[in-house]
């Protein structure tokens, strides 16, 4: 699928603004400042509904919009077409969003924040992780939201209930849902990490050849049983051995929301063995993994919205992911200046006080 075109009114520094990405290789290239990540994100939010910079939507709002941003565009997939529209209207307690998504549409996003995946905590790396999943099984963000909803109510029960003699069976219908549910999200989250750790490797294959590969692998709270019948029973177990310990704590301490996911580079943490440039390499890696596996499982290239995507890599490199990207369907990356894209068999656009203008289309090699 592609965005034929999109039209952001109002959103953050751009008053008004339209992009006819060409359906290959874009290249967003300006000075810092102008407004081209946003570009990104506004692509982003009119695809899935969500922005991959902020969770506070009203950030998006524009700085002199009066509270009021729409984004507008066309869509492409195959023979079907669709016209989306959304608006944010500011109201007091966020923005209110309106319009409806196009639900096949899809996008995946890297920028550097994307680093935290292995610098950050767990629960950055268990959110990658659910979210990829749902895109491949979208009922899984329903059962991740009927689990924190259980577990925020068993861990208010517990601070409640530290002395009394029925906390046992106070909590034990918490501790049925919680291992419910808690393993149908280990054994999808097992699923989806097999199939990330096999697309991961080929990426890095690609981008770094010769390099140590990428290992992914589950750490869990609670060992998994071989079906979710037995997954269910360890955590019940589990969560029955660590009530004295949760009671006194008043939280929950065993579960899904306690699990990690390790990065390795052969057998050494990336955390710490690995340089920056490759920690950045590797962060790619990984977010452009969960295309390759949308491709494979779904049958259809989501956009990918890629923001200073060459900073810290050099030129070898550089050339090797822009060859990748060529084959990957509908890419938006942003560049400094137009450099980086000389390498590129693509489109070339020049962003300048809020003006988006073709610079034409570069072939393999052009200076």
């Amino acid at each position: 699928m592609h965005v034929r075109w999109i039209e952001l009114v109002g959103f953050r520094n751009h008053t008004s603004l339209t992009f006819a990405p060409e359906p290959g290789l874009n290249v967003l290239v300006g000075k810092n400042g102008q407004g081209k990540t946003s570009i990104l994100e506004a692509i982003y939010l009119l695809l899935t509904g969500r922005s991959f910079r902020t969770a506070k939507l009203v950030e998006c709002l524009g700085w002199n919009a009066g509270g009021h941003t729409t984004l507008a565009g066309e869509l492409v997939a195959g023979s079907q077409v669709r016209s989306v529209r959304l608006e944010l209207v500011a109201r007091e307690g966020g923005p209110e969003v309106r319009g409806m998504l196009c639900p096949w549409a899809g996008a995946v996003s890297f920028a550097a924040s994307d680093l935290a995946l292995l610098a950050g905590g767990p629960h950055l790396r268990r959110a990658y992780l659910d979210a990829a999943a749902a895109r491949l099984v979208p009922v899984h963000a329903e059962a991740g939201r009927r689990y924190r909803l259980a577990l925020h109510q068993r861990t208010r029960l517990l601070g409640d209930l530290a002395g009394r003699a029925d906390a046992e069976r106070l909590l034990a219908p918490w501790d049925e849902q919680l291992a419910a549910l808690g393993s149908e999200i280990v054994h999808r989250r097992l699923e989806t990490l097999a199939l990330l750790a096999e697309a991961a490797g080929d990426v890095q294959r690609a981008l770094a050849p010769g390099a140590a590969g990428v290992v992914l692998s589950y750490e869990p709270s609670v060992p998994p049983g071989a079906d979710r019948a037995a997954t269910q029973a360890a955590l019940l177990g589990a969560l029955a051995a660590a009530r004295t310990r949760e009671l006194r704590r008043g939280m929950t301490l065993v579960g899904p929301h306690r699990d990690d996911v390790a990065v390795r580079l052969g057998r050494a943490d990336a955390r710490t063995a690995a340089s920056r440039g490759e920690q950045r390499l590797l962060a790619l890696a990984l977010r452009l993994a969960v295309a390759v596996v949308v491709r494979r499982r779904l049958g259809h290239n989501p956009v990918l919205l890629l923001d200073d995507v060459l900073s810290e890599l050099d030129r070898e490199v550089g050339g090797r992911v822009q060859a990748w990207l060529e084959g990957q369907g509908q890419v938006v990356y942003t560049a400094t200046d137009a450099q980086p894209a000389a390498a590129a068999a693509g489109a070339v656009w020049q962003l300048t006080g809020g003006r988006l203008e073709p610079l034409g289309a570069l072939a393999p090699g052009a200076a």
